[in-house]
């Protein structure tokens, strides 16, 4: 694509994804503790099995209502003083890090790219960096912002470890059911995004784990978006089965 005039000055390269800064296991975190087998001989009697008091599972539209996700005194810090400090703090780190190391075209004396911990540390430094320079703007946004409530990780790891019928992951798979509301509620949030830092948002959903296998049957998902400002969430809505848009059905 040739550019001229003034189109050189206005040109804008096409948004890419925001950081995903769930994508390590963040969420579905499961316990590594030691596992201890035991022994057992033919003169043991065997133990008798101890009933387990039956579970009561909630839907996550069910959990949404409750607002059992919501932070309910969630606050986004956007003093200059503080941004300021922050900003220069991770920059510090950055700088540490020195320049990313990217591997070369020539098989001789190539240096070795970077991977594991200091690849993806990197990538959160800067992520978070570009979340707390986006706050400089978050006034613009403000009736968006605020018409959706916030959640964190830790709220987020709460509920669906609590309740062992949920999972949480990417909402790719959820998108073809989706209702209208929900779609649109994605597109304003991506609006925000690209405006902000000309990347595109990254949306996840809590469901029921059965859901997730069984594409075909209706769903009930709860859709969250990762907010542009931090390492932190808006939760965009929550749809049940007479919701959503099974495309069998059309």
């Amino acid at each position: 694509m040739k550019l001229f005039g003034r189109e050189l000055f206005s040109f804008k390269r096409e948004p890419v994804p925001m950081y995903d800064f769930a994508q390590h296991g963040l969420l579905n975190r499961m316990g590594s503790g030691p596992i201890y087998f035991e022994m057992t001989t033919a003169t043991q009697a065997p133990e008798k099995e101890k009933k387990e008091p039956k579970k009561i599972f909630i839907t996550p539209k069910g959990i949404y209502e409750m607002k059992s996700l919501n932070a309910h005194d969630f606050v986004i810090r956007t003093d200059a003083e503080y941004l300021k400090e922050q900003i220069e703090c991770i920059q510090d780190k950055l700088d540490f890090l020195g320049k990313e190391k990217k591997p070369k075209k020539s098989r001789w004396d190539e240096p070795m790219a970077e991977y594991g911990g200091v690849k993806y540390g990197r990538k959160e430094l800067e992520s978070i960096k570009e979340r707390l320079e986006n706050r400089m703007r978050i006034g613009e946004f403000k009736t968006i912002i605020d018409k959706y409530p916030h959640t964190t990780s830790e709220l987020m790891n709460e509920v669906v470890n609590k309740d062992s019928n949920l999972r949480c992951e990417r909402a790719d798979t959820f998108i073809p059911d989706f209702p209208k509301d929900a779609i649109n509620a994605m597109k304003e949030y991506n609006c925000i995004c690209k405006e902000l830092c000309n990347k595109t948002a990254i949306f996840y959903v809590i469901a029921q784990s059965k859901d997730f296998q069984q594409v075909s049957n209706r769903r009930d998902p709860i859709l969250l978006a990762q907010s542009p400002f931090g390492f932190f969430w808006q939760i965009l809505g929550a749809w049940d089965a007479q919701d959503m848009k099974y495309l069998g059905d059309l």
